[in-house]
């Protein structure tokens, strides 16, 4: 049995997702998400991302961890933030010994809804779908548990083709 840990970054809002593969099949297992505050200090909400993420770790104990890679936006900034971000929680499963896997927004779309131009919407859709989500389930879960369904799916698939960063 294998615990994903699926982490969709954000400056503001950051989403966990976690499922659980076994047997070649995988069931939806937690979700969670983390607001850092609009009005916080940055380093502060780089603090929140990192401590949120070893929380979810110690709690669930994932075996592997998928995260977004960062998307290359029009505003540099923007990009360097997330990129941040996206630091922060990587940097939360490497003191935890964990590999992580990276999967571009475009691949997680293409894996899970078979389109890579996919709005949050209809990758949410599908999801909920899969892992038989009845419940309200935020955007930036959805996208998180996208990741790590992406990540199943290509982990079954070819397991020796799958690369950690």
């Amino acid at each position: 049995m294998t615990i994903i840990l699926g982490i969709d970054p954000g400056t503001n809002i950051t989403g966990f997702g976690l499922i659980k593969l076994e047997d070649n099949k995988f069931t939806y297992v937690h979700h969670d998400i983390i607001k850092t505050g609009l009005k916080n200090k940055y380093t502060t909400k780089l603090a929140m991302i990192n401590e949120a993420t070893h929380n979810i770790i110690d709690k669930y104990n994932p075996s592997h961890v998928a995260i977004e890679s960062v998307f290359f936006s029009v505003n540099a900034g923007t990009a360097i933030k997330l990129g941040q971000a996206r630091g922060a929680a990587v940097c939360a499963c490497s003191r935890s010994g964990l590999e992580v896997f990276e999967y571009s927004p475009r691949t997680v779309k293409m894996v899970v809804t078979s389109n890579g131009a996919s709005d949050k919407d209809q990758l949410q859709k599908k999801v909920k779908s899969i892992l038989k989500i009845r419940r309200k389930l935020e955007i930036d879960a959805s996208d998180a548990l996208g990741v790590a369904i992406c990540h199943a799916i290509t982990y079954i698939n070819n397991p020796d083709n799958v690369k950690s960063i």
